[in-house]
């Protein structure tokens, strides 16, 4: 049968190549999370006297700081990937984003410290909301700039720009 005849001629859809602008905004928020989870978990270690040797501390303060600092430098790594345009950083950008607010719900329940100084959890949150010092502005911008790059991260156009040929 000849399809010229009946005049059927079969559609490709053109998909846009995708925008550089949602993986670079990806990307920034993901060295959002790096400067401000990974610079918290710094800050505290440097300002908390009892904090100069990380293995003194509770167990569970130990796996929050330390879980901080690979949580910033995998966040790192998502960002250096969706600059030079792997697709690896998408997904690692995107759990990154996710764990990074998660970590501020967790901080109060596996924290043994502020069990020990009488903090309650709705205390933990309001003093975390005052950002009256550079610790909880450092959480705040990490967290912040984490859901700025989850949205940006699972954009279409973000997997779609990654997936473009480099001429």
């Amino acid at each position: 049968m000849n399809y010229q005849a009946q005049g059927y001629y079969p559609q490709f859809q053109q998909t846009s190549p995708g925008s550089p602008g949602t993986s670079v905004l990806a990307g920034i928020g993901a060295l959002g999370i790096a400067a401000g989870m990974g610079g918290a978990s710094a800050y505290f270690l440097a300002e908390v006297p009892t904090a100069r040797d990380i293995f003194a501390l509770p167990a569970g303060l130990q796996s929050l700081l330390i879980g901080r600092m690979v949580l910033a430098a995998l966040a790192l790594i998502g960002a250096i990937l969706l600059f030079t345009r792997r697709r690896a950083g998408v997904p690692l950008v995107a759990l990154t984003a996710v764990a990074s607010v998660a970590s501020l719900p967790l901080e109060p329940l596996i924290s043994e410290l502020l069990r020990g100084i009488g903090i309650t959890v709705s205390g933990y949150f309001e003093a975390l909301l005052e950002f009256n010092d550079t610790y909880t502005i450092l959480l705040a911008v990490g967290a912040a700039t984490g859901l700025i790059a989850f949205l940006f991260a699972i954009l279409p156009a973000t997997s779609r720009w990654l997936r473009t040929p480099r001429y």
